[in-house]
């Protein structure tokens, strides 16, 4: 088993782009609150105004080049560019228009891709080094992965509130067993429950070795996209009903 996935950190695992982080010239017209993309990335341009999380969407799914803030956005950039006479400034607008293409030219295969209801993704793209991650598209997958996490942990303090025998209890809720109750933190206790149930599911057979989710691991990821979704606005239930992923179907 591998038992440390090499890497797990979201934007760690994403394509890197010349001036993605510049925020010089994301439009004036998207600079209000009330901006919303039913793609995650898209909010999280919004939010941060920084193109790379554009230029990420676009390779997960090109259909986004219509969402009307990209739009916006490529209409913006290539206006700035027409009217300004700055020529280091229309040289990073001509390396952002450019990197639309190149995100468009770079679309994500998930095909090898393996999600599941715990809100954990196995992900093989690299054989020889496979990890598990929180995905973004659909949005759901990212919001599953925090609310499971979320739920155990406010679990936990209901019982420990009662009183009652929290080792007993989580055993009978959750189907786990000998879990470390020695933390005043419960997401780290519900780390060790989240580990335990995702390694129990049956997983799909591959030709490489099944990754296991460590309770660090599970935490570290649960973190991880905690953090992603710092700000970001999503009606959870439009993906509640067709983004749980039997173990044994591909995307």
């Amino acid at each position: 088993l591998f038992l440390q996935p090499y890497s797990y950190h979201f934007e760690s695992l994403q394509n890197t782009y010349e001036h993605q982080e510049d925020t010089t010239f994301f439009p004036e017209t998207l600079n209000f609150k009330d901006c919303f993309s039913r793609y995650l990335l898209i909010n999280k341009y919004l939010s941060t105004k920084r193109p790379k999380y554009l230029f990420w969407c676009l390779e997960f799914d090109s259909n986004s080049l219509m969402d009307p803030f990209v739009v916006e956005t490529i209409n913006s950039w290539r206006d700035y560019m027409l009217n300004l006479g700055d020529k280091s400034k229309k040289s990073i607008l001509s390396v952002l228009l450019n990197n639309i293409g190149v995100a468009l030219s770079n679309p994500r295969n998930t095909s090898t891709d393996f999600h599941y209801d715990s809100g954990f993704v196995h992900c093989y793209r690299n054989k020889s080094e496979p990890l598990i991650t929180f995905e973004v598209h659909p949005p759901r997958r990212c919001f599953v992965l925090l609310e499971n996490f979320e739920e155990i942990a406010l679990t936990i303090n209901k019982i420990r509130l009662t009183r009652k025998d929290c080792q007993s209890a989580l055993a009978r809720k959750y189907n786990v067993e000998n879990i470390n109750l020695n933390f005043s933190d419960p997401t780290l206790i519900a780390a060790q429950v989240i580990s335990q149930m995702h390694n129990a599911i049956l997983k799909k057979e591959q030709k490489t070795s099944d990754l296991f989710l460590t309770p660090f691991l599970a935490e570290k990821i649960y973190s991880d996209a905690k953090t992603f979704r710092a700000n970001l606005n999503y009606i959870v239930d439009t993906y509640r009903d067709v983004d749980y992923w039997d173990p044994d179907k591909k995307r």
